[in-house]
C-alpha cells in the first residue's frame, strides 16, 4: 500500500504545506534538510513569514566576522544612542559589568564565546545565574539590553535571530508598604540625631527631606536652593527629564527653615541635601529601634502615603510623584491605602 506523503510543494520555493494543514519551510543545511514549522494554515501569512525564518535557519550572512558576546554587549552599553537619556546609557553600562562578572564564574564563560554560535541554553543559563542575585526590576534592565545587542548584531549580519527574545522579563513581587506612623518615624529622626556623629544632623535633615517632599533620592541629590520656591520647589524629574513643582507641605517648609535657620550654605547653587545618601544611617536606626528594615525609597512611599491619609486625589499626587499616568501606578501601588482611608472617612458620616 502506498504511503501519502507528509509534505506538498507550494508555488514557492521552500515553502512547503503538510497533510495536516499547517505550512512549513524547508531548507538544506550543511547538507540536511531541515524543516521548521511557520504555526499557520494560511498560504498567504506562511509566504510572508517565509524569508525571516530561511534566514534563521541558515544563519547570518557575517557569522565568521562577529566579535564575542561579551565585547558585543559592552560595546552596546558603551554606545552613545540619542534615542536613549545619559542616566539610562549609565545604568545599561552598570549591568553590563555585572553580567560579565556573572559570565566569568561560569563553567564556560558565554562572554568569551561568538555572539553567533551562543546557544540559548547558554544565555538563559546566564540569565538564570543573574537572576538569583539581584531584584526583578534589575533582571529586565539586563534582558532589555542584551535584546538591544542582538539587535545590533542582527544589523551587522553576525546572528539571524533576537535569541533574547525568547527569555520572558520577571514580574516584579509588589512590596508590602508597612511604613512607620508618623511617631515612629519621628523617633527614627531623633534616634539619627543622638549618634553625635559629624554628619548625624546633615542625615536626619536628608531622612526628613525625602519623607517630606517625595523626591528620588537622584532628584534630591540634584537639588540646589535656587529650585526651592516660597511655596514649591521645582525638580527635574529623574526618568524622563520633564521639570515638574512638587508643593511644600508644611513640614516641609518647617524642615527648610531649620536648615537655612542652623547657618549651613543656603546660595542658590548649594546642595539642599549635604550628603549623597542617608541608607546607612536609616538601616542602623531601624535595627537599633527594632523595627522593619526601611530603604531610602520608602521614605518617597511614606510621603505618598500620607497624602492619601490627607485625602490628596491620585491624578495630583501621580504628578506630585513625577508620573506621567495620571494616577495609575499610583492605584496599584497605594489601592489598598485608599480603600482602607475611605472605610475609615466612611466611619465618620453621620446620616
Amino acid at each position: 500500500m502506498q504511503q501519502t506523503a507528509q509534505f506538498s510543494k507550494s508555488k514557492v520555493t521552500c515553502l512547503f504545506r503538510h497533510r495536516g494543514g499547517g505550512y512549513y519551510a524547508s531548507a538544506k543545511v550543511s547538507g540536511k534538510t531541515i524543516r521548521r514549522s511557520l504555526d499557520t494554515e494560511d498560504y498567504n501569512i506562511a509566504k510572508n513569514r517565509l524569508p525571516g525564518v530561511l534566514a534563521e535557519m541558515r544563519g547570518a550572512s557575517n557569522a565568521t566576522k562577529a566579535s564575542t558576546f561579551g565585547a558585543a554587549l559592552q560595546a552596546e552599553a558603551d554606545r552613545d544612542d540619542p534615542a536613549i537619556k545619559k542616566t539610562t546609557q549609565h545604568y545599561y553600562r552598570q549591568i553590563a559589568i555585572a553580567l560579565i562578572k556573572v559570565g566569568a564564574n561560569m563553567p564556560v564563560d558565554p562572554m568569551s564565546l561568538s555572539i553567533a554560535k551562543i546557544t540559548l541554553a547558554e544565555l538563559r543559563a546566564m540569565m538564570d545565574k543573574f537572576a538569583a542575585a539581584t531584584a526583578a526590576t534589575r533582571y529586565n534592565g539586563a534582558l532589555a539590553l542584551l535584546r538591544r545587542t542582538y539587535a545590533r548584531a542582527i544589523e551587522a549580519g553576525f546572528v539571524a535571530s533576537n535569541l533574547p527574545l525568547s527569555l520572558k522579563r520577571i514580574r516584579p513581587r509588589k512590596m508590602k508598604h508597612d511604613l512607620p506612623a508618623a511617631v515612629t518615624f519621628a523617633k527614627i529622626v531623633e534616634d539619627i540625631l543622638s549618634q553625635n556623629k559629624s554628619h548625624s544632623k546633615a542625615t536626619a535633615a536628608a531622612v526628613e527631606f525625602l519623607a517630606y517632599t517625595g523626591l528620588r533620592i537622584s532628584e534630591a541629590q540634584s537639588l540646589t536652593w535656587r529650585d526651592i520656591k516660597d511655596d514649591h520647589l521645582v525638580v527635574r524629574t529623574a526618568k524622563n527629564d520633564d521639570l515638574r513643582q512638587v508643593p511644600l507641605i508644611p513640614a516641609a517648609k518647617s524642615l527648610l527653615a531649620r536648615l537655612r535657620a542652623a547657618e549651613i550654605p543656603t546660595g542658590a547653587s548649594d546642595p539642599v541635601m549635604l550628603i549623597k545618601s542617608p541608607r546607612i544611617a536609616l538601616a542602623a536606626s531601624c535595627e537599633r529601634l527594632g523595627i522593619d528594615h526601611m530603604r531610602v525609597h520608602d521614605l518617597r512611599h511614606i510621603f505618598a502615603t500620607r497624602c492619601i491619609e490627607s485625602a490628596v486625589d491620585l491624578p495630583t499626587l501621580a504628578s506630585w510623584m513625577g508620573h506621567k499616568d495620571g494616577g495609575v501606578l499610583c492605584a496599584q501601588v497605594y489601592g489598598h491605602l485608599c480603600k482602607k482611608h475611605s472605610t475609615a472617612m466612611a466611619g465618620k458620616v453621620v446620616a
